[in-house]
């Protein structure tokens, strides 16, 4: 598979979590009855599913990235925020009002966004058109990990 078909996979994952994200992070708003249930689950799916994939990433693609001189302050500062999602998710699930739960929910997919988005557009991006690199690889080393 090419650098820039598995590129795009990679950003059509990153968008399929977040929309997960929002859906479950806007359950919290409208669930309102059950607002602990709907912040759990937000919980589970950052545990489950957002960090586990970010750690994968940190042992693969940034890994890769941060052999390039010019990704590696972005690759320092996106480990920082893989940081700040931990944290925010430690925050939300420890929420004991309805409004905290909004709050963070919210904040942990909008960190997301804007995460993925400057890994699909300032990692990705930059590492797609190098011949040097096996982006089917890293994909390939990255569900490995996952699948484990």
């Amino acid at each position: 598979m090419s650098n820039q078909a598995v590129a795009q996979k990679m950003r059509e994952h990153h968008a399929l979590m977040a929309r997960q994200l929002h859906i479950l992070a806007d359950n919290v708003l409208t669930q309102k009855e059950q607002w602990e249930t709907a912040r759990n689950e937000v919980g589970a799916y950052l545990t489950d599913d957002i960090l586990p994939h970010a750690a994968a990433e940190e042992a693969t693609i940034y890994r890769v990235g941060s052999e390039t001189e010019s990704l590696k302050g972005l690759i320092e500062s996106m480990l920082f925020e893989h940081g700040i999602i931990r944290e925010t998710r430690d925050r939300l699930l420890a929420a004991p009002k309805w409004e905290e739960a909004l709050v963070l929910g919210t904040e942990a997919a909008r960190l997301f966004d804007v995460h993925a988005e400057k890994e699909n557009r300032f990692i990705i991006a930059v590492l797609e058109p190098r011949n040097d690199i096996d982006l089917a690889s890293v994909l390939g080393d990255m569900h490995h990990l996952l699948s484990r």
